[in-house]
């Protein structure tokens, strides 16, 4: 990811609509199938500039919480907010004994450049899974979306649902949910990655922008009632895919 990126998640992750609105998914998601799980020990494998780390302690008051990251930037602007156990490592390779967490959190990291084996980043986090475990994915989706912001943001895979649920089953765990999400904005995303196709790394640029302030409410509006679908029955489509899996 580049530098200035860190930055710019670091401001407005906890107020843009996208990350609010996944949050209320994954919150859906985590109340109503492990909630122990959530209040116990839990991992955050890939915790970016720790937003949703921080978001997560403040609901469920873990009893343990590890955040990691490959980047030191992100693991400064971390601190910042607080967080206290931090650990810089690749998630292909994490350095914890086996059944060390009641609950892995993975939010949009193994799709990276910097992961080399996305199957080996998963069979590292079912291996720390404690019997009963679940691990919380959410991964970018829909192969036809890569565009511009993927490349600033070092991205370099999109996953189908299937194909998601084939992986986790390959890692020994047994999914519980996978839908996609961002559903309703598609074609607008959708027209927004194609006309960013052909342009350079140098020249790309992520979509994270903070819209005007109704706007970015009736957004995050907008995907809190995706969420309740999302958790209930499902979403054929989106732009984001997301998943819970317990290890058996």
């Amino acid at each position: 990811m580049k530098e200035e990126e860190y930055e710019r998640l670091y401001r407005l992750e906890d107020l843009h609509w996208w990350y609010r609105g996944h949050r209320s998914l994954y919150a859906r998601l985590l109340d109503a199938y492990c909630p122990q799980a959530a209040r116990g020990r839990v991992l955050d494998a890939g915790c970016g500039t720790g937003g949703l780390t921080a978001w997560f302690r403040d609901r469920y008051r873990p009893k343990r919480l590890v955040a990691l990251d490959a980047s030191e930037k992100a693991l400064l602007l971390c601190g910042k907010r607080g967080l206290e156990e931090l650990l810089c490592c690749s998630v292909e390779y994490l350095p914890f004994p086996e059944a060390s967490f009641d609950l892995v959190l993975s939010l949009n990291v193994i799709y990276h450049r910097e992961v080399s084996d996305d199957l080996a980043a998963l069979r590292e986090m079912a291996r720390v899974l404690s019997p009963g475990g679940c691990l919380l994915l959410n991964l970018p989706a829909l192969h036809f979306l890569r565009g511009g912001h993927d490349l600033a943001v070092g991205g370099a895979r999109r996953y189908l649902r299937s194909q998601l649920l084939e992986m986790l089953r390959a890692v020994g765990l047994q999914p519980l949910k996978a839908t996609y999400f961002v559903f309703a904005l598609l074609p607008l995303v959708a027209a927004r990655r194609m006309s960013t196709r052909g342009i350079t790394e140098e020249e790309a640029d992520s979509d994270l922008r903070l819209p005007p302030r109704a706007l970015n409410r009736l957004l995050a509006c907008l995907l809190d009632l995706e969420a309740c679908m999302a958790s209930g029955p499902g979403l054929p489509l989106g732009s984001s895919l997301t998943a819970l899996a317990r290890k058996p």
